[in-house]
């Protein structure tokens, strides 16, 4: 739905301005009246949310009353925004994520529905919800959102430096899950292959071995990873924020199975641009 891209992408560049990911748009006559984004962090003011600018905007170009405008956003409005919809007369309320959806993801939020406070004002509102939810869900996700943080204005140092933590998390994971690393094998391309599924959290199917030799397998990743998410959302190049983020780090793991062994990727196939990150772990040719 374009006006709901519209919503999002007021929703990223809140987040790539160090605010909290909320986008709204007013529509009026099937025209976008007006569009914004939250600016609390950056304007310093709590009540600086999205659906409350995108309704002052509104406001003065229509007037007080916006009687037979749309509100779209991002997130559920909460009961400050709910309320100011009542009071600006709009009568359609469209959202992608849900407050039920952000509290079970760990988001701190007041736990009470729109549409309560709707019913509670005897409001004449329509509500549409989970428009692009699967979208708008990922401004919201936690591990998406730690993304964001870090890379947000991240020089290649900055990056560098997560990747060494990174690195460290992995083998301290690695000693601690896995207890028979010092056993025979009898592949251990395999072996490594495995290992990555079980950090990463993923199933073959999510990353299926698309060619195998004695010296390397092939795989294409295709599972939700964080760190494309906060790539899009921020405009980061991932070919750039991969390599100096986290391929270090998933190289440090695989040679702990075997010294000799090495992680790549395939920068040429990479996601957003291809439908998979295409991965590569080999005996290294030194």
């Amino acid at each position: 739905m374009p006006y709901m891209k519209a919503a999002f992408d007021e929703a990223c560049l809140s987040h790539r301005e160090g605010n909290h990911g909320f986008g709204a748009v007013i529509l009026h006559d099937g025209e976008i009246v007006s569009q914004a984004h939250d600016t609390e962090e950056t304007d310093q003011d709590a009540t600086a949310h999205a659906e409350l600018k995108a309704i002052q905007v509104a406001s003065s170009k229509l007037g007080r009353n916006l009687s037979g405008c749309c509100l779209i956003c991002t997130h559920e409005p909460c009961p400050m925004c709910a309320t100011a919809v009542v009071w600006s007369g709009i009568t359609l309320v469209a959202y992608g994520c849900s407050t039920s959806d952000s509290i079970r993801q760990g988001r701190s939020r007041i736990d009470i529905e729109c549409m309560e406070i709707f019913r509670r004002a005897k409001a004449d509102i329509q509500t549409i919800k989970d428009l692009m939810h699967s979208e708008c869900a990922v401004l919201y996700d936690q591990d998406v959102r730690a993304e964001i943080r870090k890379l947000r204005g991240a020089s290649d140092d900055m990056l560098l430096t997560h990747d060494k933590e990174l690195s460290e998390k992995r083998v301290r994971w690695f000693q601690e899950e896995r207890m028979d690393a010092s056993r025979a094998r009898d592949d251990i391309l395999t072996d490594a292959y495995q290992v990555l599924l079980k950090k990463l959290c993923i199933q073959e199917d999510q990353a299926p071995i698309v060619r195998r030799n004695a010296k390397e397998i092939v795989f294409r990743s295709m599972n939700s990873c964080p760190t494309l998410e906060a790539c899009k959302i921020l405009d980061l190049d991932t070919r750039k924020v991969c390599k100096l983020y986290n391929e270090r780090s998933t190289d440090a793991l695989v040679k702990l199975i075997d010294p000799k062994l090495e992680f790549v990727r395939n920068y040429q196939r990479l996601r957003p641009d291809y439908e998979y990150c295409e991965e590569i772990i080999r005996y290294s040719a030194q």
